[in-house]
């Protein structure tokens, strides 16, 4: 009869794994609530800027977020535009960030634009870059 038992213990480790699987690969989010954004250019390279100011509560999310993902890339997201996608060296541990417009600027919008549209919205998002 322990041929029996097989087949139900290798149907059930099937439905165990094809539940678990989903959140294994479901990627996490934070969404930062931004304190004031200010948009600028960087003085040495004069690429287009957005620096930020984070609300305290949001300082130790970005923290705690960071914190897991070292070495492993992350994005930030504001009004469903992605804005930077970078590789974490360490913990975000501040209360402020500077993100640099890329070789396009930020998908076609303005530092300025994005300034008022997080200040609109009140908020930044920060993802896993697989989500």
């Amino acid at each position: 009869m322990p041929s029996m038992r097989h087949p139900v213990l290798a149907s059930a480790l099937a439905a165990a794994l094809a539940a678990a699987l989903p959140f294994a690969a479901h990627a996490e989010s934070v969404t930062l609530q931004v304190e004031q954004v200010t948009p600028g250019a960087d003085p040495h390279t004069n690429a287009r800027v957005v620096d930020i100011k984070l609300k305290p509560d949001s300082v130790k999310t970005l923290a705690n977020f960071t914190r897991e993902r070292v070495g492993q890339r992350v994005q930030f997201r504001a009004n469903g535009i992605l804005l930077s996608s970078a590789t974490l060296m360490s913990p975000l541990d501040g209360d402020s960030l500077r993100i640099t417009a890329g070789e396009h600027g930020f998908a076609g919008k303005s530092a300025e634009e994005i300034a008022q549209g997080i200040m609109k919205n009140g908020a930044l998002t920060m993802d896993d870059e697989n989500r």
